[in-house]
């Protein structure tokens, strides 16, 4: 008698609930993360402030009822751009990921490149995001290349390019005015003459910054010595002779002439080189003031040199915008990482939202059942419709992107306000935010001045600040 009531009862556990009564099956849309793991700007920060935002974004769909959620598929980019490249392939053609979102100038220009190269099967047909690309070739439609191939991207005719890192031409212009409001108009040693030195990677992002200083410092300041040294990007930085540039940069001669000793060195690199740079640059002794930029301010930096650089000087985008998504987001990553938000973290984080609520935007304009069926040119439409200026301003965080999946859900226009800063892609593709001049205290980053590039592109001083980041 206990065997057929045990059949029975497994038969029954086995059937299958009415087709009403089982839930929708929840559907994934993949967004490709292509940031640096190994290379010479590897942040784990990057990849965890990116994560944050997926899980804000899925806890938000569980909450609205949708029967879709968000995936990360992962690629090494090794801030290489070989490797970027074969990353997004990977990421676009074998995980079906929507959107890519990647790092620097180098990378995000070799990954844009797969859609002007005339083979089909490079074609990404999926938004680029950069996260921490800031070359001013980049999204300029006046862009200049031999490589036809490369002008076409830097470019970016066909719209699949954005960042929400800003263009190193604000900083430049802040670089500028910082360095010629010293002195008698920059000339700090008396001789007359303004010169300054610029070390910089010789790459799209460390060449193109150095160029948008050299220009705004010769308009500025007409007669001004400029002299501008790179290093190849792929030295290693434990043999490379850090020393020898130095005195490059601190003689008293500019391309061989003698010219006079230095009013200020800029250096332009990445962390792994600046580290070195700086070591060598305080073993010399001299007394040139160096102004560093934003790749300087890494925690890697930090940990490497210690009390050795503090008192040293920089400038950079901010690390947090203003307001309710920037407090959330600060909030949210200590609460996970235990340490508060670093440079780059909002950027990385608001690179993966703008992605995701354009696709949900764009999948609720085009009334489909399944999210899921958006494609990556339409996700590219809807990465300026996030920013609509009439639309209700939704923060970060899992109830801001509730919130903007209800406005979606009634057709009604969304205003995204990012943790960075506004995220408001222009017809470039670009952004503008805050910029920061930053002093190393007490073995942090602590913002001294800020810069407001939002309202006024001569990003005017807004106030002084004395905040640890």
């Amino acid at each position: 008698m206990k065997r057929p009531l045990l059949v029975l009862v497994l038969c029954v556990s086995c059937n299958p609930a009415p087709q009403s009564a089982q839930a929708p099956k929840t559907s994934v849309i993949v967004i490709g993360q292509l940031v640096d793991r190994t290379g010479s700007i590897a942040t784990p920060s990057w990849g965890e402030s990116i994560r944050l935002a997926v899980v804000h974004a899925n806890q938000a769909l569980k909450l609205s009822g949708k029967a879709v959620r968000f995936e990360i598929a992962e690629a090494n980019s090794g801030n290489s751009p070989d490797m970027a490249r074969a990353g997004a392939l990977q990421l676009v053609k074998q995980q079906n990921a929507k959107a890519i979102i990647t790092d620097s100038s180098q990378d995000d220009i070799a990954v844009n490149m797969l859609n002007y190269d005339g083979d089909p099967g490079h074609q990404l047909d999926v938004p680029i995001v950069c996260m921490a690309c800031t070359s001013p070739a980049i999204d300029n439609p006046e862009a200049r290349d031999d490589d036809p191939v490369k002008q076409a991207a830097l470019r970016n005719g066909k719209r699949w390019n954005f960042r929400t890192t800003m263009s190193d031409a604000y900083q430049a212009r802040m670089v500028v005015h910082m360095l010629l409001s010293a002195g008698k108009k920059g000339d700090v040693n008396g001789d007359g003459k303004f010169k300054l030195s610029i070390y910089a990677s010789d790459d799209p992002y460390g060449r193109g910054f150095s160029d948008a200083i050299r220009a705004d410092a010769t308009r500025a300041r007409p007669g001004a010595l400029i002299e501008q040294i790179f290093h190849d990007v792929k030295a290693n930085p434990a043999e490379y002779d850090w020393a020898a540039d130095v005195a490059k940069v601190t003689d008293r001669k500019n391309r061989g002439k003698a010219s006079g000793t230095p009013d200020a060195v800029v250096e332009i690199t990445f962390p792994k080189f600046s580290a070195g740079f700086t070591k060598a640059y305080l073993a010399s002794g001299s007394q040139v003031r160096l102004v560093h930029t934003h790749n300087f301010r890494a925690v890697r930096v930090l940990e490497a040199l210690k009390s050795a650089v503090e008192g040293q000087e920089g400038t950079s985008q901010a690390v947090l915008g203003e307001g309710a998504s920037a407090q959330v987001f600060a909030e949210e990553l200590k609460s996970v990482t235990g340490q508060a938000p670093a440079f780059r973290d909002a950027a990385a984080y608001d690179a993966a939202m703008t992605v995701m609520l354009a696709a949900i935007q764009a999948a609720e304009q085009r009334h489909f059942k399944d999210p899921a069926m958006v494609s990556g040119a339409e996700i590219r439409e809807g990465m300026r419709s996030i920013n609509d200026p009439r639309g209700e301003p939704v923060a970060a965080g899992a109830q801001g992107f509730l919130r903007a999946i209800q406005l979606a859900a009634k057709g009604k226009p969304i205003d995204y306000q990012g943790a960075s800063g506004p995220c408001d892609y222009d017809e470039r593709g670009d952004i503008v935010a805050q910029l920061a001049r930053f002093q190393v205290q007490g073995g942090q980053f602590v913002d001294v001045d800020r810069f407001d590039c939002v309202k006024d592109p001569s990003c005017p001083q807004l106030q002084r600040h004395a905040e640890g980041r």
